[in-house]
């Protein structure tokens, strides 16, 4: 049986709608609604190269304290949604024993990442990664994503999408800090 013009015509624009709609759904995943937590329980990778200041950093410095480890990119809008918000969370942390670390993937120059952390006015160092090796050992699977890590460098949880609320990461981290990583808290 042979279809007609019209018939495939149709088939085809309702194709095109259907992913369309795919897509759009996809994208608004990470966005204002938040990225999707996960329950971990797995070392974190080895994290050590050069800070954007290009001095040496490593994520083993950090043992003993609970531990946020943020991907990001200049060129992520959810990135650069979050950032305001790491701050915030970075600053009221800092001195209950909680530190953070960039990963900063596939930029090739330090200048737009650097101006990144002056716009903002970023606490916190973060390790130029230009192949994306450290944060592919991370296991993330897009920008911006987000690991908290216990006291004894055991990934707890991690956020993959954005992470616009402030309460969702504090919870997280403050869960972390109590010992208590049995399930990602309600949203």
């Amino acid at each position: 049986m042979s279809l007609g013009p019209r018939y495939r015509g149709r088939v085809r624009t309702l194709l095109a709608i259907a992913v369309s709609l795919t897509l759009a759904g996809c994208s608004s995943a990470s966005g204002a609604n938040g990225g999707l937590v996960r329950v971990e329980d797995r070392p974190l990778p080895a994290l050590e190269g050069k800070g954007l200041d290009g001095a040496p950093l490593t994520a083993a410095a950090f043992r003993g304290k609970v531990l946020v480890v943020s991907v990001w990119a200049t060129w992520c809008l959810d990135c650069e949604r979050d950032q305001p918000g790491f701050v915030q969370v970075a600053g009221r942390y800092a001195s209950k024993g909680v530190a953070f670390l960039g990963v900063n993937p596939e930029e090739t120059s330090t200048a737009q990442p650097l101006a990144w952390v002056r716009r903002y006015d970023v606490p916190y160092p973060s390790i130029e990664d230009p192949s994306g090796r450290f944060a592919a050992s991370l296991g993330y699977t897009g920008l911006p994503a987000t690991y908290v890590v216990d006291r004894d460098g055991t990934i707890r949880y991690s956020i993959i999408g954005s992470t616009t609320s402030q309460a969702t990461l504090s919870s997280l981290i403050d869960r972390t800090l109590s010992g208590d990583v049995s399930g990602a808290p309600s949203p």
